[in-house]
């Protein structure tokens, strides 16, 4: 597995962190911390800029949680190593790797939301972690709509955590037969991470649903109760799905598979699932 935890300075990404700490200990994936500079900062960058700062204390976060003897994480011996720079130039720079895995940490200029898509898109990313302000606000500080825009352009899954949100159950909306064993794993490692109960949301059309996506639905359901999680399965109209966004989530994390046969995709206009996002106001994993 590889993640993806997208940050800037300010303290809905510490939260976003944490998750992203969690799932990286659970499943010893290779993870990349990044943020997101303007071109006008390229002059300014360097160690007390507050970006690098930013991402230094993210790393060593990471490092103090899950770098512990006998993690993978835990940092080798430092050796010198002949780094590219670019032009034909080369520069022998002192180096300090995890002992199994790196953590890898990068800085991008340019515009926010296209520099993290293009990050996940060049390190093949399975999951983009992001936080963003709680509530009904859900954005960036300094990039408001980027967590709308990164959940309805990201190639791969994305986990959006709300600042000071936590979750007791996750309801997870099914509407389609197609889900990916990888998504699966996904929602798997959210359960026992959380102790959280799920809840399978079927979302139908006028009282029914097709056959093969009813099957998958319980299909679905005895695949979580054989790995010992709390399952109840019911049904919601997709007509009414905005409606139950908006009273039924208090204290839950709402996952959404999209998929090329969704309903979700004739109910609602394009770029639902980042209108979806602003109206939830818990955590929301988006899988692909």
């Amino acid at each position: 597995m590889k993640i993806l935890f997208a940050g800037d300075e300010y303290p809905y990404s510490s939260y976003a962190l944490n998750e992203a700490v969690r799932l990286a200990m659970n499943t010893w994936a290779d993870v990349t911390l990044m943020a997101v500079a303007t071109p006008e900062d390229a002059a300014q960058m360097g160690e007390d800029h507050i970006l690098a700062q930013a991402l230094h204390g993210y790393r060593e976060t990471f490092l103090a949680a899950a770098g512990g003897e006998g993690s993978p994480y835990s940092l080798g011996t430092p050796r010198y190593e002949w780094i590219p720079l670019g032009g034909g130039r080369w520069e022998e720079l002192l180096v300090n790797r995890g002992a199994k895995k790196d953590v890898k940490v990068r800085l991008r200029l340019g515009g926010v939301a296209q520099e993290i898509l293009a990050e996940a898109q060049s390190e093949e990313s399975d999951l983009i972690v992001l936080g963003c302000t709680k509530g009904k606000q859900c954005v960036w500080q300094d990039a408001a709509p980027l967590p709308q825009r990164v959940v309805n352009e990201a190639d791969c899954s994305v986990l959006l955590v709300k600042e000071e949100q936590p979750f007791n159950r996750i309801l997870a909306c099914l509407d389609q037969s197609y889900i990916s064993q990888d998504s699966l794993e996904m929602i798997n490692q959210m359960a026992t991470l959380h102790g959280s109960q799920l809840e399978l949301i079927g979302l139908s059309q006028e009282g029914s649903m097709k056959k093969d996506v009813y099957r998958r639905l319980i299909e679905i359901g005895d695949y979580y109760e054989d790995r010992q999680i709390k399952v109840t399965t019911r049904l919601t109209e997709i007509a009414e799905f905005e409606n139950f966004i908006d009273k039924e989530l208090q204290q839950d994390l709402l996952a959404l598979w999209m998929g090329k046969k969704s309903l979700l995709d004739r109910f609602y206009p394009r770029d639902w699932a980042g209108r979806f996002v602003s109206k939830c106001q818990t955590s929301v994993l988006v899988m692909r």
